[in-house]
């Protein structure tokens, strides 16, 4: 059985992936994704750091609370910055609502999912094709077992 973890990101994917707003979407990829290859636009949920609630770790004998980070990449290739930003707010929009419908992602172990904020989007013509990058962040609070992950 995977980890918490890992089960965190497949459900958020999976409950993202109704959006067609959101382009393809992968898990922890990013940097691979082609123009080429018809990849893009594109939504990538990556897993990120995953810290015990407490200071102590667990509270008590039987389980450990932990925030888990996820980043929501959305990627966008368009003709213009303009566009590409444009791309990038709507493919966000659309993602704050799917992940704000179901915040426990459809887990019983997940207690909470939180917005936790957006970057600036990030905008390079890298290869003479502009491509842009929009960042958000959310932490799930979930529940595990004191004696295993899963």
């Amino acid at each position: 059985m995977a980890h918490r973890a890992e089960q965190i990101v497949d459900a958020a994917k999976t409950l993202l992936d109704v959006s067609a707003t959101l382009g393809a979407l992968y898990r922890n990829r990013q940097l691979s994704l082609s123009e080429a290859s018809n990849e893009i636009p594109a939504t990538s949920v990556n897993i990120g750091d995953d810290e015990p609630v407490s200071a102590l770790g667990a509270d008590n004998f039987s389980f450990v609370d932990s925030l888990l980070t996820l980043s929501v990449v959305h990627i966008s290739s368009q003709a213009t910055e303009d566009l590409v930003v444009d791309e990038l707010m709507n493919m966000r929009a659309a993602a704050y609502a799917v992940m704000m419908a179901n915040r426990s992602l459809g887990l019983s172990f997940v207690i909470d999912t939180r917005y936790g904020g957006a970057a600036a989007p990030e905008i390079s013509d890298e290869g003479g094709e502009l491509c842009g990058r929009l960042v958000t962040t959310w932490f799930v609070h979930y529940r595990m077992s004191t004696t295993t992950s899963e």
